[in-house]
């Protein structure tokens, strides 16, 4: 079980002054800002900044994340012993994926609306990556470990991978155990009552629709997609004018053409225009996944 579950964290929490806490919460952000440009600097350039070895590089005595994304000559999931046999921090290892898929689509690639939750889960989480997705299952007797059983006695989580939509690791090939980091950080989110919570820096994904005051973060990195079965937003717009008015016929026809010119959504575009235009119309968004937003994975028997 969780050594911190006994202990009353709270009297931890209370001790910490609110300038205290902003104090923390600053250097936090400064430190994972560094960390977050580190990464992106070197997977452009090819290389790990956690071992500062090559992407594409795998040594079977050199373990590393990076091995998740799937280097030339990793061919067996047997290679994943060598990494998963110790505990490797489930936050440490959610955020790096979350970096990668924001890499390449910004929050469209990672899955992880509570909506999707199992019910018998404390938290799922699919995140794709080029030609990669993998997939967290953390279920609530996970958190315990499974007392008496020849494998998974000590708390754990489960990761599923598959590489071209094949499977390469299952959810139940490995018991991965959580770092004492991570052991900590649960029971603090478990007895702050809200007070204390985990959030991946620039690693959020599409569960930023479920919180209302990220919609405008959401709605301002929005383009057209050029294959509409793959975006990872659907944008829908309900426009009515003002009681016994009209949408000017010229204004949608102007909105379309800068919306093909700029990228940008016609509704947002039109909206726009309307602030201006025909103030008193009344303008509502409503933005939901689209179709590109990667299908949360199931482990079986988790419901």
């Amino acid at each position: 079980m969780n050594p911190y579950a006994n202990r009353d964290l709270k009297k931890f929490m209370d001790s910490i002054t609110p300038e205290k806490a902003e104090a923390m919460k600053r250097e936090q952000i400064e430190t994972s800002e560094k960390l977050h440009r580190e990464f992106i600097e070197a997977l452009e350039k090819g290389y790990c900044s956690i071992c500062g070895g090559q992407i594409a590089l795998f040594e079977i005595h050199k373990p590393c994340m990076h091995w998740f994304t799937y280097p030339p000559r990793i061919k067996k999931k047997k290679h994943f012993y060598q990494l998963l046999r110790k505990p490797l921090s489930y936050y440490g290892l959610d955020a790096y994926f979350r970096w990668l898929a924001n890499s390449e689509v910004l929050f469209g690639n990672i899955n992880d609306l509570k909506e999707d939750l199992s019910t018998t889960s404390y938290a799922e989480t699919t995140i794709r990556y080029k030609n990669i997705e993998w997939a967290f299952s953390l279920g609530n007797t996970d958190l315990e470990g499974h007392q008496g059983a020849q494998v998974g006695q000590d708390p754990h989580y489960h990761i599923q991978m598959t590489v071209d939509g094949r499977p390469f690791i299952g959810f139940n090939d490995f018991h991965i155990r959580f770092t004492d980091s991570d052991l900590f950080t649960m029971e603090m989110i478990r007895q702050g009552g809200g007070r204390f919570h985990y959030e991946a820096y620039k690693g959020h994904g599409i569960g930023l629709l479920e919180s209302g005051a990220d919609i405008e973060l959401l709605d301002d990195h929005m383009i057209l997609a050029d294959d509409p079965d793959s975006a990872p937003f659907h944008r829908q717009t309900i426009i009515e004018a003002a009681e016994d008015g009209l949408i000017s016929g010229d204004l949608v026809r102007e909105a379309i053409l800068e919306s093909q010119r700029t990228k940008e959504p016609i509704g947002k575009v039109l909206q726009r225009m309307l602030a201006t235009a025909q103030p008193d119309a009344s303008v509502r968004t409503i933005i939901a996944p689209g179709p590109g937003v990667p299908a949360m994975s199931k482990r079986s028997g988790k419901k």
